[in-house]
């Protein structure tokens, strides 16, 4: 606030037919100073005499002087001109200035031992104004997890060919959404040496703490990721899971450069594909990072999915995880409301230009019910999942 500083208790008695006079000893501007005033172009000491009452001109930003406890703002003032001076050596108050008026104490936006950001939390945008405040020119990170990419089948051909790869750049373009390093790696053909040796050379390499692969992990004929996995020495977490779409899923851990290198073998549908890295493997990323569990929103089921095979569709009363894109939206009275894709074949693409949000439709679960009986409320997640840069635990004590 452009003002003077005063001595808020010289300006009681101050009204408009009896202003208080105050002598302007100098000018502090932001970053000088605050025991020394700028006068005609020269630093002085400011006159202390406690017999007339003194103020200094003060600018936005500029620090406080001890003597004084008030601004009061330019616009409040009636300056005393005199001719041999650019502005008037002495202004006029005309009413009472209230002790530390448009003044901001030190620390009283962010106090001393405030918590400005809690470790495991990613550093956003909204951040950065706090921590560049108090002055941090660098803060500890936890380092990215860096995430390997293949796609795998003979099918698969990059250009001119009858399949084209839709999951190695959905992978690819999902993790580097979460401000992650992402490098895809090619596409693998279905011969189990030339599998083995690409995953297990990855691995070893000591680049890769996560990686990926789409296709061949089901119980075909030419389905050879898990026969790699096992021969490379891997440990099988898990190799199918009640979930739809994405059922045949695997998860290991391989032999890798100094540790133990994640690996998630996922579906070669596309949509399987992508529901089963947003609920597997972005988990295990925030993981990873320190990050918090993804907690989903509730929303009014408008509509259960389904299409035109009764496999398509989820029922409550089964002992399955559902996974299905649909429609988040507001309504007219708050309410969040969505509306499941009417086709969710895995295999179907279209429908994922509208949808904006995964459904989550959890087994034996009343509460994916609409009507009697249930509370027609479903739990709802981005379509994408958001990133960031991770706070490392080291900077909280």
């Amino acid at each position: 606030m452009d003002g003077y500083a005063i001595r808020s208790q010289a300006t009681v008695t101050a009204s408009p037919n009896s202003p208080v006079m105050f002598l302007v000893t100098g000018t502090i501007a932001a970053g000088d100073d605050p025991c020394v005033a700028r006068t005609a172009g020269a630093h002085v000491e400011y006159d202390r005499d406690g017999g007339l009452q003194t103020c200094v001109e003060i600018m936005t930003g500029a620090i406080f002087p001890d003597e004084y406890d008030a601004c009061v703002k330019v616009e409040d003032t009636v300056p005393v001109f005199e001719p041999t001076r650019r502005r008037g050596a002495h202004i006029l108050v005309t009413r009472p200035v209230p002790p530390n008026a448009n003044r901001r104490s030190a620390g009283s936006d962010i106090l001393k031992g405030d918590v400005v950001v809690e470790k495991g939390d990613t550093i956003q945008l909204s951040h950065m104004l706090p921590l560049a405040s108090l002055g941090l020119g660098a803060i500890p990170l936890e380092r990215k997890p860096r995430v390997g990419i293949w796609s795998t089948g003979n099918e698969m051909v990059n250009g001119n060919g009858s399949t084209r790869d839709a999951n190695g750049p959905y992978l690819t373009a999902a993790v580097r959404y979460m401000g992650l390093p992402a490098h895809f790696l090619g596409v693998l053909d279905d011969e189990p040496a030339s599998l083995r040796r690409h995953v297990e050379m990855a691995a070893a390499s000591g680049q890769y703490d996560v990686l990926l692969t789409s296709g061949g992990v089901s119980k075909g004929r030419f389905d050879h990721v898990r026969a790699a996995v096992d021969e490379m020495g891997g440990e099988a977490v898990f190799h199918g899971l009640s979930i739809r779409p994405g059922h045949p899923v695997l998860f290991a851990m391989l032999p890798g450069k100094g540790g133990k290198t994640a690996f998630f073998g996922l579906p070669g549908n596309p949509g399987a594909a992508a529901a089963c890295f947003r609920f597997l493997t972005v988990p295990y990323l925030r993981e990873f990072q320190g990050q918090a569990r993804e907690l989903p929103v509730l929303a009014k089921l408008l509509r259960r999915p389904g299409t035109s095979g009764e496999k398509h569709s989820c029922s409550a009363n089964q002992d399955t995880d559902c996974f299905r894109h649909g429609i988040l939206s507001t309504s007219a009275a708050g309410q969040l409301m969505v509306e499941a894709s009417a086709e969710q074949s895995p295999s179907k693409l279209s429908p994922f230009k509208a949808a904006n949000c995964w459904i989550h439709f959890r087994p034996e679960s009343s509460a994916t019910i609409p009507g009697p009986g249930g509370s027609g409320l479903v739990e709802c997640y981005p379509a994408s999942p958001t990133g960031g840069v991770l706070l490392s635990p080291n900077l909280c004590n």
